[in-house]
This record gives structure tokens, C-alpha cells and sequence, in this order.
């Protein structure tokens, strides 16, 4: 079979899931499908499988039928053991409940689909060791700032794999403290305080593969590898940002996976390797060598976790100048003489009360100001106002 016709978007169900960056190229049509799994088995937790089925990336709209598959999924260990089915929640994922993995059992993943069963190679549980520390660091001034993860395993001699994802949240502001709204129903204006919009958090997770290993390493121990790095002047530096990041110890087989998923990522367009042949994982068709399956089933005991912060006065960070103007309420009143409309009118085209309100009672609490409402609400720039359990200043 051509080389050629194996070029498809075999990270779709990891794009469903957010946890690889995409790509784009023009790739050659196919008829053939090929199986798409995703998913790791992990000691009590409940996890969940997406299954899904390739497309010629000449198609313009990921089509809806490749993520219908309708499969019985079970996890079997080398001692005879099969659990339960899957529980399907539609869109090709499954649910399954994982109890206590036995350090002596080697365990996988079973999936009967369409007249045919697949398996991933059975392997022992992983024990995942603590991370040693989550750091950052900015080598010049106003310079860029790399978020770096340590660990080591000293329980054995062997070289070690390792696979790192994150989470971030971070608190920003809008441009203006703003304690002055209308109301455009009644077209009046009221006051609220604390100002009740000026604070969101905004919230994002990792999308690309991160993996490391002590294979060229004396020790197994990996100091300060970068996990992602942003200009000091990006939002989320502005007053306070936070990292958890998530470690797993991987297989040898699992590392190279991924390692060669991530350059087929960077250098499709391009040359088109490595050969998608190099990147099949460590799932077969027992019934049927010429189906093709792609995908890598990890068993592990544990992830480890370590959250870090970074405080705006701790870094250095240029000027970040904002487009947003603030048009007197005076001046206001002019346009709206001029334009034969309303306040009410104003509002409705976008533009919302900016700061306190004006200190002359005369005014019956006319804002002293307007500007637009991505510079009065931090709601309005897709922020939230809901403020995690773990932050640890008292603004809302």
C-alpha cells in the first residue's frame, strides 16, 4: 500500500480533547479509514476513551460520521481479567471506571468494532514519581518568561520517559475602574461597589505533546525543561498568573510515539516526514493485519501534580499601552444633541458608562465619562468572573 495514502488527520481525537496543536496541509484523498484512539488507562480514576475515524485532509469540514463508531470497549489483562464494557456518552467517547491496577498484571485495551477486534499491547502499571519543582525564569529585562518543570526517579537505573500537560489561569483587568451603569430599559443610571466588572479570570489548557527523558542523561533526572514560554507583556502577566502542571511517566514505546508525532506535527507541509508508518502506537487489528489503527494505550498508577504563581511586581515587564479612550460625558451629550438620539440610543451601539460617577449632584449620577464595553467590562474580552477556590488575593 502507497505510502501516500496514510496522510490523514490522525490527531482528531486528540484535537476533541485539546491536547495537540493542529496542523495544515494539503494531503491526498483516500477511501481508506483508518481507527483513531485516544486515551490512557490510569489506577482509580475514571477515564475516558475517544475513538474516531480518519478523513482525507481534503476535506474542508471535519465530517461528522468520523466520530461515529459504535464499539464495545473493555480493558483485559494478561491474567485472564476483562473488565466491563465502556459506557458510551456519544461523539466516540466511552467512560470506564478503573479500580486497583496489580503492579504484576499487564493490562490494555480491548475495542470490537465493526466486525473486528483491536487490542493495545499489554504492559505493567508506570508509577509516576513527584515533581521536584515548577519554576520560572526571565533571563533579560522585560524578556521573554520560560515556565520550567524538575523531577527525578531514583528507583531504578533505567532510563526514564516522561509526558507533561498544564493548565493556567490568570486574573486581568479591564482598562477602566468602573462603578457607574445604565440602564436601558428605564434609562437611568445607578451606581455599584466595589466596581463589579473590573476582575476576570480567563483559563486555558496545554495543546501541544511536552515529553522528556533521561535516556542521554547520567542521572535520571531532568532540571528546568521548558513547558511553554510567553512575552513578558502578555496578558497574563498583567497582575496574576497561575500553572498546574501535570506529570506522568510514560514506556520507552509511549516517548517515541509522541516524539515522532510531534515532528510529523511541525514538518507536515513540508517534506511529509516521518513516514505516518513510524507513528502507528502500540495498537493492532488481531483479526485483520491490514486494518490500520493509530494510537498509543498507556497504564499508569499515578499522575503528579504541582501548582506555581507568578506575581506581576516579581518580573519585569514593558508598558502595555491600551486603545481605549474615555469621551467626557459633556462630549457625549453633543452627540447626542447632534444625532437626535438617547442615551438609551448611545448604549445600544456599544458604547457603556467609563469610571465613577460624576461628582456634581446636579448630574443625578451622569457617568463622567463613556467608552466602549471591551474597556469598561472585563466580561465583554471573554473573561469570567469566577474566581477559583485556590486564588490567593482578595479581589472579585
Amino acid at each position: 500500500m502507497k505510502t501516500k495514502i496514510f496522510f490523514y488527520l490522525f490527531v482528531l481525537a486528540s484535537l476533541v480533547i485539546a491536547c495537540v496543536s493542529e496542523y495544515k496541509a494539503n494531503l491526498p484523498y483516500s477511501n481508506d479509514q483508518v481507527l483513531i484512539v485516544d486515551g490512557n488507562i490510569m489506577e482509580d480514576t475514571t477515564v475516558i476513551f475517544y475513538l474516531s475515524k480518519s478523513f482525507s485532509m481534503d476535506t474542508a469540514v471535519i465530517p461528522q460520521e468520523s466520530f461515529d463508531v459504535n464499539a464495545v470497549v473493555t480493558i483485559i489483562g494478561g491474567n485472564g481479567y476483562e473488565s466491563p464494557p465502556a459506557t458510551y456518552l456519544g461523539e466516540g467517547a466511552y467512560s470506564m471506571d478503573i479500580g486497583k491496577l496489580d503492579d504484576n498484571v499487564k493490562y490494555g485495551i480491548q475495542i470490537v468494532y465493526d466486525g473486528n477486534t483491536y487490542q493495545s499491547e499489554l504492559s505493567n502499571p508506570i508509577t509516576t514519581p513527584e515533581i521536584d519543582s515548577v519554576s520560572w525564569i526571565q533571563p533579560e529585562n522585560n524578556g521573554a518568561v520560560s515556565l520550567r518543570v524538575s523531577t527525578h526517579d531514583e528507583t531504578s537505573e533505567e532510563a526514564k520517559f516522561f509526558m507533561w500537560d498544564y493548565a493556567e489561569t490568570w486574573e486581568f483587568a479591564a482598562d477602566y475602574v468602573t462603578t457607574t451603569f445604565f440602564n436601558p430599559d428605564s434609562s437611568t443610571f445607578y451606581t455599584i461597589t466595589p466596581p463589579p466588572f473590573y476582575y476576570c479570570w480567563r483559563n486555558n489548557v496545554s495543546h501541544n505533546y511536552i515529553v522528556g527523558s533521561t535516556e542521554s542523561l547520567k542521572e535520571n533526572r531532568i532540571i528546568n525543561k521548558q513547558i511553554i514560554q510567553y512575552d513578558s507583556f502578555d496578558e497574563r502577566f498583567s497582575i496574576l498568573y497561575s500553572v498546574m502542571v501535570n506529570q506522568k511517566a510514560i514506556s520507552k514505546g509511549a516517548y517515541d510515539y509522541y516524539q515522532n508525532k510531534i515532528k510529523l506535527n511541525e514538518e507536515m507541509g513540508g517534506l511529509f516526514s516521518p513516514q505516518p508508518s513510524e507513528v502507528n502506537g502500540n495498537i493492532t487489528c488481531i483479526t485483520n493485519s491490514s486494518k490500520r489503527v493509530m494510537g498509543y494505550v498507556e497504564v499508569t498508577k499515578n499522575t503528579t501534580h504541582q501548582r506555581m504563581f507568578v506575581y506581576r511586581n516579581q518580573l519585569t515587564r514593558p508598558m502595555v499601552y491600551s486603545d481605549c479612550v474615555v469621551i467626557s460625558n459633556d462630549s457625549v451629550l453633543k452627540i447626542l444633541g447632534a444625532m437626535n438620539i438617547t442615551y438609551a440610543d448611545f448604549y445600544q451601539q456599544g458604547f457603556r458608562p467609563a469610571g465613577a460617577p460624576d461628582p456634581d449632584p446636579r448630574t443625578s449620577m451622569h457617568p463622567s465619562g463613556w467608552s466602549t464595553a471591551s474597556c469598561t467590562n472585563c466580561t465583554a474580552n471573554g473573561g469570567s468572573k469566577t474566581k477559583p477556590d485556590y486564588w490567593p488575593n482578595d479581589d472579585q
